[in-house]
């Protein structure tokens, strides 16, 4: 049997199709199997029955990863010199988690066509980030160093614990019926430049969603705690949609007068997002933050706080800013003097 001659498929119980034009007497055979991936992100299927003549019991397939409209895994086989001519493996299935260098893949296994299938897992290793239209994307490793760039084209919002998810429609052929899916990522938000808000995944250096932004207002007023980004998603070439991203949390104000936004995670974790700026005093005894980037850029936006809501640490700041104001009025009034 000549491999180059096959052409490979899986069926909808994602069950291993051969198809050789050259095998007079049976040019279709169906083989049971395995679908594993390799540390090299390969796609492995582990032939259970029944053997093949020339064929290994794991075949190994390599080529490009996708992702399809209608969240199936695809690899593009890179075995055809002619890329027009290239044919593509679909596996049949659903997201089943995310994780901080992985995207779990779930798909059904049914022996011989008969009996309940059971659900197994397939692993692709890689990274989290966003694309310049701020869809979320997972890079998947190869060998080459060059990554499979998988899309993910529907929309996400935020839960009720600030968390990041992924939700989407996906049609049951078993079932004939549409459901409803959510891919949750565990992590949390920081603050990047003056225009980017970033969602760091938990449990990785490298997988983080930075995503372009900017503030629904310029100014941010301490007493409602809460900061809110709006964000553009654009879901095709020629349709954008406006994500707001409503962070709740409390305002700090440290001893050493630097700023910090605790947000409330799951399971009761937090963690403070902290802030650069510049002070002064505002009217109706109001300490006034001008926000900056680490690098002293402007952000265009400042965070207002009233004297009750400054705490204990606040306290002494406004006394310095009071200060501070009335030796600037005297020495402004000296200067008028002479």
């Amino acid at each position: 049997m000549s491999r180059r001659a096959i052409r490979y498929e899986f069926d909808r119980a994602n069950r291993l199709i051969l198809r050789d034009p050259a095998d007079a007497l049976r040019p279709t055979r169906v083989l049971e199997g395995t679908l594993t991936t390799d540390r090299r992100n390969r796609l492995q299927y582990e032939i259970s029955a029944p053997s093949v003549e020339d064929l290994p019991r794991t075949v190994t397939f390599e080529g490009r990863w996708t992702l399809t409209r209608q969240h199936d895994l695809g690899l593009v086989l890179s075995e055809q010199a002619d890329a027009s001519s290239r044919s593509t493996l679909r596996i049949s299935g659903g997201l089943l988690r995310a994780e901080a260098r992985a995207l779990v893949f779930a798909w059904q296994r049914r022996e011989r066509g008969i009996g309940q299938p059971d659900q197994q897992e397939l692993v692709l290793h890689g990274a989290w980030e966003a694309d310049a239209r701020n869809r979320l994307t997972f890079l998947v490793e190869r060998a080459d160093g060059l990554p499979d760039r998988l899309t993910f084209q529907g929309g996400w919002d935020i839960g009720r614990s600030h968390e990041l998810r992924y939700r989407y429609r996906r049609y049951d052929a078993v079932r004939r019926a549409w459901e409803e899916r959510t891919l949750t990522f565990e992590g949390r938000w920081d603050l990047g430049e003056a225009r980017r808000l970033i969602y760091r995944v938990e449990g990785s250096d490298t997988s983080a969603f930075s995503f372009t932004a900017k503030l629904q207002s310029p100014s941010l007023m301490a007493r409602d705690g809460r900061i809110v980004y709006q964000i553009g998603l654009g879901l095709t070439r020629s349709t954008t949609e406006v994500r707001r991203v409503t962070l709740t949390g409390a305002w700090k104000i440290g001893r050493d007068s630097s700023v910090s936004f605790e947000i409330p995670y799951a399971r009761g974790r937090a963690h403070g997002l902290r802030l650069e700026g510049t002070w002064r005093l505002g009217p109706r005894s109001q300490a006034v933050l001008t926000l900056h980037d680490a690098r002293g850029e402007p952000w265009g936006a400042t965070v207002v706080f009233t004297r009750t809501l400054a705490g204990k640490s606040g306290a002494s700041l406004f006394v310095r800013l009071q200060k501070t104001a009335e030796e600037r009025s005297v020495l402004a009034g000296m200067q008028v003097r002479f």
